[in-house]
């Protein structure tokens, strides 16, 4: 996960990672479309997209083989993380909370799963702290599911590989990654309509990410 290549030596082609899935039927349309990954909130309240552990680990297991499951969390304690990387359905672990990166390296160490982080990008400071994370992969965001892009040109130069989030849809998803060139995308709001996934438009996000 932390270069342009997979461990199954797939070539350095954009990924993509369809995320806050939290229902059955969502299942059906991501093994349809066949995205890399695919991301459940697990244990956030703030969010409509929150399942619990169980149904994040039921979810999971419904996925496509070729479809990697991602646990995102906020601010979870070890043991939490520990207990979903025990289930075996998730590929990954996603910290998008104020995790340090002694917390990521703990999550590494005590999960033996790549780490995902994500930061909210506001400036040089954040791209600065996202450069020197410890972390498998980063992920610069807007922040927790504003549905809301960041200033792309800040990312300019940037120079370790990327999963790019933020306002990010069917519409416009080909048009950053010409612009940004990020190692992956990753999708949730734009995947949306009234708060429901909407399989037309995980169809057309998977799609327009493979013609990119």
């Amino acid at each position: 996960m932390s270069g342009p290549a997979d461990k199954d030596g797939r070539t350095a082609t954009t990924r993509i990672k369809c995320c806050g899935m939290f229902r059955q039927e969502d299942m059906a349309a991501v093994n349809r479309a066949l995205p890399d990954y695919c991301g459940f909130v697990v244990d956030f309240p703030r969010s409509h997209r929150s399942v619990t552990p169980q149904k994040a680990t039921q979810l999971a297991g419904l996925l496509d083989p070729r479809v990697r499951a991602v646990a995102v969390v906020v601010d979870q304690p070890l043991e939490a993380l520990v207990a979903l990387a025990g289930t075996g359905a998730f590929a990954a672990l996603q910290l998008h909370g104020h995790e340090t990166p002694a917390d990521v390296r703990a999550a590494q160490a005590a999960t033996g799963l790549p780490v995902i982080r994500a930061f909210k990008v506001r400036g040089t400071d954040d791209l600065l702290a996202a450069r020197e994370s410890p972390a498998d992969l980063v992920l610069l965001d807007n922040g927790q599911g504003t549905g809301q892009s960041f200033d792309w040109s800040l990312v300019a130069g940037f120079d370790r590989p990327f999963m790019l989030a933020g306002g990010l849809a069917p519409a416009n998803v080909a048009r950053a990654i010409h612009e940004v060139a990020p190692w992956g995308v990753d999708l949730s709001s734009g995947l949306e309509t009234n708060r429901l996934k909407d399989p037309d438009k995980i169809y057309a996000a998977v799609a327009a990410v493979r013609s990119a």
